[in-house]
């Protein structure tokens, strides 16, 4: 494998032009050509959003990727969103930053958090395709940070050195990771994780690097934290809420546990998938559907996680352009950015500028590096 000096060498030559050449921008505006949904356009929802107009919005969680990714740029052989969930073809186009920018809810974002999307990425690419992700993030400085991919379970000598590679680049802030950290067809608890990964946790959190997280439950989580102090960790996609309004007995359990994990995050990203059992009858999957705007039916969920993590441990993000699913005759970006802003507007105003921007950069701001 070339080590992370020669593909920055060979990389390097790459311009702003070639990382973002080729973007699909009509693919990209589903839905920007309707009429404004009712609810988003009635005289409330006017003041609220000339009230907020000019105030700072980072989104903690977007994925970017040119396609094909067995071909330059990219060149990591990763199968998403081509390859691995049958056929998406609102998905199956690049996705860059001036895709987002040509969204509705787009420019309202000041900054942008690049999240990993290498699935299936061979062990040989990997570091290829964390690489490409930060030279997307140099090359548009809507781009705050990346949050990448490595294998946290392999030997700590080789984490380590995979780990250093990346970590020279100021914009890499940590990792995202799963439930492979855990033994195959045990349960998933302290007892059962794969004997390296606590060691290279160790690692992420004396050198200041975060994780995020899907589908670790926050027991488990709370209890790495007590294994590993002082590591930083954000819950994806509310924390694996089941798509639904309720705020069901047994995920609530879940978060009381998180709660007590301090530097435990939540991102409140996705939060209109929140209505597809509503619409669709089904959790939210891949299906495109148009999901409910009105903001009213998702606040008792982002009350029960504002009275639980507080002010400064909730993270804004939309899951573009995943959140496209949701994303039928609306602008995903706009509808989340809406359905915050209500629930901070009518409640919690004082907490405002801290969840939708100021926790993001607490979390995701670039490291000090000398790349």
């Amino acid at each position: 494998m070339k080590d992370a000096q020669s593909l920055h060498a060979n990389e390097g030559a790459l311009t702003r032009r070639e990382l973002m050449g080729g973007s699909a921008l009509g693919a990209a505006m589903l839905g920007a050509g309707a009429a404004p949904l009712a609810a988003q356009s009635d005289k409330s929802a006017a003041a609220r959003q000339k009230k907020s107009s000019g105030r700072r919005i980072i989104d903690g969680h977007v994925h970017l990727w040119k396609l094909p990714r067995n071909a330059p740029p990219m060149s990591d052989n990763a199968t998403f969103p081509t390859g691995c969930c049958g056929s998406v073809p609102w998905m199956e186009v690049d996705r860059m930053p001036a895709d987002y920018d040509a969204r509705v809810g787009g420019p309202k974002v000041d900054k942008l958090v690049l999240i990993e999307s290498s699935v299936a990425t061979p062990p040989d690419k990997i570091i290829q395709s964390n690489l490409w992700m930060l030279q997307a993030a140099r090359a548009d400085g809507k781009i705050l940070s990346v949050v990448g991919n490595l294998d946290v379970t392999q030997s700590p000598a080789s984490f380590a050195q995979q780990l250093g590679q990346l970590a020279a680049y100021k914009q890499f802030v940590g990792l995202r990771i799963g439930s492979g950290i855990f033994t195959p067809n045990a349960s998933r608890t302290l007892a059962n994780i794969v004997p390296n990964v606590l060691t290279n946790l160790t690692l992420m959190a004396k050198m200041g690097l975060e994780i995020d997280t899907l589908g670790i439950t926050g027991t488990a989580l709370a209890e790495i934290g007590a294994a590993v102090p002082g590591l930083v960790m954000v819950m994806d996609h509310f924390a694996g809420k089941p798509t639904t309004f309720d705020v069901e007995a047994g995920w609530q359990a879940d978060m009381h546990a998180a709660a007590g994990y301090e530097k435990l995050n939540i991102k409140v990203s996705d939060v209109h998938k929140l209505s597809a059992t509503a619409v669709t009858g089904k959790p939210a999957g891949l299906n495109q559907y148009q999901p409910v705007a009105d903001p009213t039916p998702y606040l008792p969920t982002l009350d029960f996680l504002w009275r639980n993590f507080g002010e400064d441990r909730l993270i804004f993000g939309t899951n573009w352009p995943v959140s496209d699913a949701g994303g039928i005759f609306v602008d995903s970006i706009d509808l989340e950015i809406n359905i915050l802003e209500t629930f901070l507007a009518d409640k919690y105003v004082g907490g405002r500028d801290k969840v939708m921007y100021q926790n993001a950069l607490r979390v995701y701001s670039p490291r000090k590096s000398t790349v």
